[in-house]
This record gives C-alpha cells, structure tokens and sequence, in this order.
C-alpha cells in the first residue's frame, strides 16, 4: 500500500497505518506527541499533535475509503479487469510519477541502542517537563518500563533460540550470538541516562538544554535534629537563589529562522506607532542606533504565593520570579507563551533581606557585555554570531514596580513613577501637563538624599537607587512602561463597573442583579472570548461599595466590560450619563489595546481620558480617583515613547505562574523549591523550543476535498487561485494559524475605508499546502450599516446580492477573527465588536 509521508514528500511503500508509524519513527525520529503531523493523503491538510489520531484519521478516512471502493467496483468484471489493468501500469518501471521509496529501506538497519537511548529520553522528558508529574513518579515509570523491558525482551530471546534450536540453526554462530547481544543491550532502554544528572548532561549535549546556576547570597542560621544524638543543633544554611544565563538562553533561542525573523524587522509607515522601533524612545537611545539590530529585552518581575493562600505556610515559601521577552519578535511570535523565558527564581523573604541588587547583579553583567560596542560572540549552529543588546522595558504590577525600581510604596503622597503627583492632585487635574515629569538628573540627586534616610524621602517618593539605571538604555523614570492589565482590568474598570451595576440594579433600578447574571450566562459569546466568560455578579459583591472588587479575573473583566453595552443595552436609555461613562471608558480601551495606533490618535486619547476623568467625578463626586485612574493620563505618552502598551502588559507573564504553583503543589517539597521550579521550567522550555520554533504557525483541525465549483463563491476562488471549476481543492473548517482560531461563519475585517472597517463574512477556507502562506480565505462581502455608540458594535448585513473576494492572512486589516453577536433588544441586528481601533497602514 502507497501512503504520503509528508516529511519525505513523497509516497512511500508500507503495510498499512502500522509501516508508516514504523516508518516516522525510524526515518524522522517523531514520537507520540509534540510535533506537527499532516496527513497528505489524496490532498488533505488536516494537522494533528498527536500521532495516534493522526493515523486514526488516515485509517478511517482514506485506507477505510478505498477499501469501500474497492468493493463497490469488484461488482462489476469488467471495472475490476480495467482496475488491474490500471494498477499493472501504475506499478511498471518505466511510468513517470512520484517516487515510490522501496519497502527494503525500511528494514531496522540503522536502529541502535543509542536510537533508544533519543527514544527513552524523549519519555522522560516529556514527564519531566509536565508540572503534574513529580520527579518520583518520573522514576517510578523509568523503573517500571525497565523491568516491563528486560522481562518481555528476555521472553522474546528465550523463544528465538528455541525455534532456531529446533530447526537445527546453530545458536552458537556469531551472528546470532551478535542478535543476543542486542537483545540484552535493549533489556534498559535508560542505560547512561539513569540519574537526573546523567539526563540532565544528555539533555545539555543534545537538546541545547540550560540548566539554572544556583548563587549564593548568604549564611543564616537554622536549627536540625543531630540524627545520631537527638538534638537540636543550629546549623549554618546557605541563602541562595536560581539563575539562568541568558547568553546560554539566546544560544538555543537564535535559531536561524528566528534570527531571519529580526533582521527582517522594519519599522512603520511615518506617523504610525506599532511597535518600539516606532516610538521616540528608540530615535533617542543612541545605542540603538548605532545598533538597530540589538536585541531588546523587556523585564518582568512579581511575587507569587505558591502554596494555599489561606493556609499556615503563607508567605514562608512566597517566590519572587524575573522573566524576560525579546521585543524585536513580531506580535504573533511574541504572544507565545514560550517567548518568555525565565530569568531567576528566589524566595521573597531573600528579597526583604538582601534587596535586589545581588539577585539582579548578573544580569546586569550579561547586559553590560551585550550592550558594549564589541557584544557578545555565540556560537550559534556551528557558526560565530556577534549579538549586541540592552534593556529597554520593565514590566510589573504597581507594588512590585515601585519596589524593584526604588520608589515609595503606592499608597505613598508621591504616588506615581513618571511624574510627581500627590494623592489630592489626582482627584481634580486630569491632564499630563499639570504634573511636572521626573527627569534623570533630579531623580539620581533625590536617590542619595532618601538613601540617607531610613524609610525614604516622602518628598519625592524615592526609597532607594535602582541597580538597573546602571544599564546603558535604561533609567526608572524613562521607563515608560504602565502596566495596562493592572491599571484597567483589576483596577479601573471593576471599580466603575461595580458602581455602575450598583445604579442600575439598586438606584434607578433598570435591570436586577438575577437577570443580570441570567443573560451573563446565556450570552453568545465568541470563540476567543468563551473559555474567559465572566463568573456571575454576586449581589452582596454589588452591594458593598467599600472595596472595589467585582469577583472576576483580568480575562473576564476585559469580557465583561467590551460586552457590557450588548448585555443590558436595552435596558439603559439612549443618553444616560452612567452608561455614558461605560461608553467613554470602552473609547479610551478602544485606543489603549490597539496594535497600531497613530500620534493623532494618542493626542485623541489624551482628551478622551480627561472627559472620561470628569464625568466620573461628576456623577460620583464621594468616590475618590485611584492611582490606576492616575496612570491613565499618561498612556499616550508611554505610546509616544514606547510603542503600543499591549506589547508591554504583564498578562502573558503572568500565565507562567500557574506553571510554578502546579510544581510547587505535586512536588510538596520546600527544601529548595525555587531550584525544583527553575529547573523544571527549563526542561519545558528546551522541549518547547527543541525544533527550533516559538510556536507552530499552521494547524488545520478539520476539512475534506470539496469540488470548486459547489463552493458558494466558487467562481471567485477559481479565478483568483487559477483553479478549474471542475478540480477539488482541500476546504478546511478550522485552521489556526499563529496560535489564532479561524473558523467558517467568523468575519475578518477585509479593508479600511473613510476611517470605517469593512467586513467580510469567511464561506470557505483553502488549504492549497501546509502552511501560513497557502492558506486562503474566501469572503464573502458584508455591508457596514454604521457604528452603534449605544451598543458600541458595528451593525453589519448581508447584501442579496453577494460580492465574494479571496484573502490572505498577509492581507488581512487585522488578524482577529470576529464573532457575530446579537444584544437583548428586539430585532436585534448583528454586531461586530473588535477588541480594540483598527487602522490600516499605508
């Protein structure tokens, strides 16, 4: 039987869905899990993870498919005469089509122990970079597979020689006592891969895989039970915390691929701000342009509580963990969880007691040799690369900021880290130019003077120095950086939402708090936005107004807020002042999340914020701003400087701590659980990285061959593509690209004309070959009735008569997906909502 093997492009001889797994095994080295596997099969490009389904599907797609046709035509002699025939022809040597590899070349020449050994290590790493799975239980199966090993290859040895024995073969011959040998080699598939040190120096070898450096930063003194005695001895204990160099990182990280991807980087059209390179920052930082190619590193710091928050051993084993991103990756690259990298695990009560400076001095070394004119040479692949970079962005909660970046805490007067407002300034001047920013100079003299006092200087909110403003590229006061996910989703927008319920539900009493959660809960929401609906609003939660709490994560806040207008619209006037406050505050949101923005539109915002500021001040005059409200006004100058503010929020960071509590709650073992998390991390991210991408770009998850000419805009697709109308094509139902979901009946936004995004609805998507670029949507054109302030969508219909065009995703405006919603008003129109202002660059 001829099945496409898509790592060799071409057909290959094998018996059956068991050859070809034998065959991806042995040629390709591709286990269960873990790489991308395509079918192939008659066209098809549906994409699999795992490789169990991958040949299920071909099982019962295609084998079970030409077994039933086969079938059908054996009904008629003379169809069954001329399919021999064909089959004759197809098998002669002198036919010219695909390759057939021979089915010899499959034979297990080459398998050998140290084929094992990849295969053996392959498993443990898996376990080993699984947050649920204890190192324990890691042994437990080596030691289980093992012994089911040696039991079952002893058995198969026992029998062979049997059989030759009584066939008369002489089982003394050195080729078989050669096959008796192997048979005791495989008996332990882990030989030389043990011990975690064995793995862990074959991991390095092989995998590029960068284990973390343990540093010392203290002695203190503990007590332990003399084992011989009984007694309770003080015994001198060793402060140390995890470190993972990052030259070594970059060694694995830079493959060719990605250092293609930066160098390709450009910077935007004049007047359009849609990453770093297009702020003011990187024209005024002269390092980076004498080295536009440097590698950018943003800097993200937090505390995480490990263990039952409620529990006993609260705050005993509380981490403090540094990651770190390289800004020049694009956003689809950059939005993968493998593209932060860990950059030191210690615990926070080592923080308190020897500050930061000694947790961050080597980092601040490896900076300094990347940031000098002669950089840093990496062997990268065999070749010798000079890297230069530098630190442009630190990223952190406000308590965490102000307490790395040497400020005052932020309930202190001076409250804020770019400027220097106080605590009643905030409540009535709503505009950047009524504070007097913090500059370098000001700010390093106003350092010696706090340091001089215990507590800090309250006069200017200082506390301390920065190690960091040691950096070449990096200064705490030009560190534009606020962090949006603290500041809207958990601060502002829980805060003004709790007290707009509170009106709507117990004041002017428009809609109740049952109905409320009732159409929370039924709500169609969107494919993105499903697995983050929001939790129901407790009434007790909406009564009290002392806190600011609402019950919901970042995620859901961001849901709830976007989707608050379509939820109780219906019930809330045209006009009303409160829900006007909404409306503002999801315009400013509009602007604040956008990957691409413009100098006009962040001069835009800085009006939209202060009307924003003062209507809220008019309607609840008793309440007073936040600092988070405070932050606001300075959002279009940190996009100004920096580039757009969502390229430099803390969410992504922040998905890596549940990584951290997972191995802290299997491991149950505290004795050094920052080297336990450290290590464990790296491990995953060697096998995330081990093929060399940050993540994969194509997956098709459903599909079948579809004639053109039946696709509802058929006549487009073959015009455009260059295709028959009579050809089959690979129609897929869902494909994700970039890690984005993109489904049929979704809408992309397809142009941009006078300022309004125009619509399209997808009717199929083409799969031409497995890859980003042959990947095809066929649209069709919807009209764009306007924008509805009051629901804060776009109403969209379909025309009766229908207008198709092909895009692909290089030409898409935007590369989110939209959903089709509908509010709870009668005759409800279709909504399109984007989660943030589209613009189109030139």
């Amino acid at each position: 039987m001829e099945l496409w093997c898509f790592k060799c492009q071409e057909g290959i001889q094998v018996e059956g869905t068991k050859g070809l797994a034998f065959h991806l095994r042995q040629f390709h080295a591709i286990e269960s899990s873990g790489e991308m596997l395509i079918c192939g099969q008659d066209g098809c490009m549906q994409t699999f993870s795992l490789l169990n389904s991958f040949l299920r599907h071909i099982k019962l797609q295609h084998i079970g498919v030409e077994k039933r046709i086969e079938e059908d035509e054996e009904d008629s002699n003379q169809q069954n005469e001329q399919m021999d025939h064909d089959n004759h022809e197809e098998s002669s040597d002198d036919e010219v089509g695909p390759h057939v590899v021979p089915a010899e070349h499959l034979y297990l020449d080459n398998f050998d122990h140290d084929t094992l050994k990849q295969l053996a290590l392959s498993l443990l790493m898996k376990l080993r970079s699984t947050a649920s799975v204890p190192y324990s239980s890691v042994q437990e199966v080596m030691n289980r597979t093992r012994e089911m090993f040696g039991s079952t290859l002893s058995a198969l040895e026992h029998e062979m020689l049997r059989v030759m024995q009584a066939h008369g073969v002489n089982t003394d011959a050195n080729d078989v006592r050669d096959l008796c040998y192997k048979f005791s080699t495989y008996q332990n598939p882990f030989s030389g891969i043990e011990t975690l040190k064995q793995q862990s120096e074959y991991m390095v070898e092989k995998l590029l895989l960068v284990k973390p450096h343990e540093i010392p930063l203290g002695v203190r003194f503990d007590q332990a039970v003399c084992r011989k005695t009984g007694q309770i001895l003080q015994k001198a204990v060793t402060d140390t915390f995890q470190y993972v160099h990052i030259l070594d990182v970059l060694r694995m990280v830079l493959s060719p691929a990605i250092q293609r991807t930066i160098a390709a980087e450009t910077m935007s059209p004049a007047g359009y701000i849609q990453g770093y390179q297009d702020g003011q920052q990187f024209q005024q930082l002269g390092f980076l342009r004498d080295h536009p190619l440097a590698l950018r590193f943003q800097l993200y710091y937090d505390d995480v509580e490990v263990v039952n928050p409620l529990g006993s051993k609260t705050g005993v084993h509380k981490l403090g963990l540094f990651y770190y991103s390289i800004q020049n990756l694009p956003r689809c690259l950059n939005s993968s969880m493998n593209s932060v990298h860990l950059l030191a695990v210690c615990h926070s009560s080592d923080l308190k007691k020897f500050g930061f400076t000694p947790i961050l001095r080597p980092f601040i070394e490896e900076m300094r040799q990347l940031e000098s004119d002669d950089g840093a040479v990496l062997e990268l692949r065999g070749e010798e690369v000079l890297i230069h970079g530098t630190l442009v962005s630190f990223s952190a909660d406000s308590a965490a900021a102000h307490e790395l970046l040497g400020f005052m805490s932020p309930s202190a007067n001076k409250l804020c880290r770019l400027c220097d407002a106080t605590r009643e300034q905030i409540q009535h001047d709503f505009l950047e130019s009524n504070f007097d920013m913090r500059d370098v100079e000001d700010h390093d003299a106003c350092a010696e003077v706090a340091e001089a006092r215990r507590q800090g200087d309250p006069l200017s909110g200082i506390r301390t120095s920065c190690s960091l403003n040691n950096l070449r590229s990096f200064h705490c006061v030009t560190n534009f950086n606020l962090d949006i996910m603290h500041d809207l989703l958990e601060g502002v927008c829980p805060y003004e939402v709790k007290l707009l319920l509170h009106t709507f539900t117990r004041t002017e009493r428009l809609i109740t708090c049952d109905e409320l959660n009732q159409r929370i809960k039924a709500f169609h929401y969107s494919s993105k936005d499903r697995k983050n609906k929001p939790s129901a609003i407790l009434p007790d939660r909406i009564r009290n107004l002392v806190d600011h709490k609402i019950g919901q994560k970042a995620a859901q806040m961001w849901c709830l807020v976007r989707m608050l207008p379509l939820l109780i619209g219906d019930r809330i006037p045209v006009g009303n002042k409160h829900f006007d406050l909404l409306l503002l505050l999801l315009r400013c949101m509009d602007i604040i999340y956008a990957p691409v923005t413009t100098h006009a539109q962040t001069a835009y915002l800085k009006y939209l914020i202060l009307d924003h500021h003062q209507l809220f001040k008019q309607l609840y005059p008793q309440y007073r701003m936040i600092n988070k409200h405070h932050h606001m006004i300075h959002y279009p100058t940190c996009i100004q400087m920096a580039g757009p503010l969502t390229t430099m929020q803390c969410l992504k960071y922040e998905m890596k701590h549940g990584f951290c509590k997972r191995v802290a709650s299997v491991n149950c073992n505290f004795k050094n659980i920052s080297k336990s998390v450290a290590c464990k991390h790296q491990i995953l991210q060697c096998a995330a990285l081990a093929n060399g991408e940050v993540r994969t770009a194509f997956e098709c998850k459903a599909g079948s061959l579809v004639v053109v000419q039946s696709l509802e805009g058929g006549e487009t697709a073959a015009e455009s593509l260059g295709l028959n109308l009579d050809e089959e094509i690979f129609i897929a139902t869902h494909v994700v690209l970039y890690g984005t979901d993109y489904k049929t009946n979704m809408y992309l936004v397809t142009d941009v004309n006078g300022g309004e995004p125009q619509f399209g609805k997808i009717c199929s998507i083409i799969v031409a070959q497995p890859s980003v670029d042959s990947v095809h949507f066929l649209v069709k054109l919807c009209s764009n009735n306007g924008f509805n302030t009051h629901y804060h969508g776009y109403r969209v219909a379909l025309p009766q008569d229908p207008m198709f065009t092909m895009k692909g995703l290089s030409s898409l405006v935007d590369h989110l997906p939209l959903t089709g919603l509908r509010s709870y008003e009668q005759a409800s129109p279709v909504y399109l909502c984007p989660r943030y202002s589209i613009l189109k660059t030139e």
